[in-house]
C-alpha cells in the first residue's frame, strides 16, 4: 500500500475513506505514468465508486446536522465528480494522453488535498461540536 501524505481529521469516520481515496488517486497516477491504460481504466473506476458513496456519506451528515456550509460543499463535491467522469471518459477514448496523465499525475492529486484540508477540516469540526451538543459533552477545540 501506499504511503499517503494527506491531511488527518482525526475522524475515522472521514480519515479512512480519505486514505483510501488518496491511496487509489497515487494508484492512478502511478498507472498512468506507466501507460498502463486498462489497469488505470479500473483504478478510476474503483475511484470513482468509492469517492461517490464517501461523498454521499459527507453530504447525509450536513444534511442532518445542519452544517452551515453544506451548498458550497456538495457543490465542491458535484464538481469533483463531473471531472472524474470527464477524464474517466477521456482515458477510455484517447488511452493515456498528456492532458489525462497531467490531470492524474496533478490537478486529482491536488484537488483531493485541498478539499480535505479546506472544506472536510471545517466541516470534521462541525460535526464534533454536533456530536458533543447530542451527548451534552464539552467541545474539544481542533487547529
Amino acid at each position: 500500500m501506499t504511503h499517503v501524505h494527506g491531511p488527518v481529521l482525526g475522524m475515522p469516520e472521514l480519515d479512512a475513506p480519505h486514505a483510501d481515496m488518496l491511496t487509489r488517486a497515487d494508484d492512478l497516477a502511478a498507472a498512468m505514468r506507466s501507460r498502463q491504460a486498462r489497469k488505470a481504466i479500473l483504478i478510476l473506476d474503483g475511484l470513482v465508486e468509492a469517492t461517490a458513496l464517501h461523498f454521499a456519506y459527507e453530504e447525509e451528515w450536513m444534511d442532518r446536522t445542519s452544517y452551515p456550509d453544506r451548498v458550497a460543499h456538495r457543490s465542491a463535491h458535484d464538481l469533483f465528480l463531473q471531472d472524474l467522469h470527464t477524464s474517466g471518459l477521456a482515458l477510455r477514448a484517447s488511452g493515456v494522453t498528456p492532458r489525462v496523465l497531467d490531470w492524474a499525475c496533478g490537478r486529482l492529486q491536488t484537488w483531493l488535498r485541498f478539499h480535505m484540508e479546506k472544506n472536510d477540516r471545517p466541516l470534521a469540526r462541525h460535526l464534533e461540536r454536533a456530536e458533543q451538543k447530542r451527548r451534552g459533552a464539552p467541545t474539544l477545540h481542533r487547529s
